[in-house]
């Protein structure tokens, strides 16, 4: 049931065969969020990843009180192309249990056509601090995006380009905010599967252990890769582990699942209405076979 949540991790391509001057590593080590431990950052030797992790950046936006005592963070990385008149930003979401690394490859594909998009960390997934959150639930999670949207975009409606499990939050997001999106591309898109796997309370810590485990990981890239020859690497397993590393993972993985998840197959009809929304699905996705869903899709 896991691995349904997983989704396929669409953008990771080819490992390098080379790593960074140690001296380079060194000088990137200032900006990779604090959570990750120097050794693992040492264990990397893929250029895009140790790219991406450095260019995080952290915004701290505000919360509704009912959701949070404080400010929380925003965590994302960007291209450098400025805002254009009449333009909207693309915000890419990653899949469950995930982050924006998961982007690391496609980012500066977007930067040399000249496109202004913000790779976002997911509240409660991702190395966004939740310290100050009291949740990490559907709402927290639609309102981190909103309050993303009004600070750091300015309010701006939003292209938003979404992975597996991210296709729900924008399928949720649009039914509350419509007015601050723009359109919408959903890649393997897991919008049909409602809910999160019911697991006992009593063995909820015990599945999030397995789901930060390297042989978790590792079972998920096979399935997730079409090339896994080229693609399943211990490199990539490596980039998916960076997250979990951070305070409070763990107990907002164990929030997340006894939460109930995202419900939102009635809602994916509302997208019609949307000027633009773009499904782009793999043939061979294992996690999430389009030929038993894309079928929903065209139907909603």
């Amino acid at each position: 049931m896991l691995f349904t949540l997983l989704g396929p991790f669409a953008f990771h391509l080819p490992r390098a065969t080379t790593s960074l001057p140690a001296s380079r590593t060194s000088t990137l080590r200032a900006a990779i969020p604090a959570c990750v431990p120097s050794d693992k950052v040492a264990e990397l030797v893929e250029p895009a990843c140790l790219q991406t992790l450095s260019a995080i950046e952290t915004e701290q936006i505000e919360l509704p009180p009912t959701l949070a005592s404080g400010p929380v963070t925003a965590t994302y990385a960007r291209t450098s192309v400025p805002p254009a008149e009449g333009v909207p930003p693309v915000v890419l979401l990653h899949g469950f249990d995930s982050s924006c690394l998961e982007f690391r490859r496609l980012l500066p594909e977007l930067e040399a056509v000249g496109v202004e998009a913000y790779a976002l960390d997911i509240l409660g997934w991702g190395f966004a601090d939740t310290t100050n959150s009291k949740g990490v639930g559907v709402d927290a999670k639609r309102a981190h995006l909103l309050a993303f949207q009004q600070s750091v975009l300015q309010r701006r409606p939003m292209t938003l380009v979404a992975v597996s499990l991210g296709a729900a939050v924008v399928v949720d997001f649009y039914a509350a905010q419509p007015e601050a999106v723009a359109s919408t591309v959903l890649v393997d898109p897991q919008c049909m599967i409602d809910g999160t796997p019911p697991v006992p309370e009593r063995f909820a810590r015990a599945g999030i252990k397995v789901l930060g485990s390297w042989p978790l990981r590792s079972v998920a890239n096979q399935m997730a890769y079409y090339d896994t020859q080229r693609l399943a690497t211990d490199d990539a397993i490596r980039v998916g582990l960076l997250h979990c590393m951070r305070d409070g993972w763990e107990d907002d993985s164990i929030a997340w699942l006894l939460g109930g998840g995202y419900s939102v197959s009635s809602k994916v009809q509302r997208l019609s209405a949307l000027p633009s929304c773009l499904i782009l699905w793999g043939r061979q996705d294992e996690i999430i076979p389009p030929a038993d869903y894309l079928p929903k899709f065209v139907e909603a």
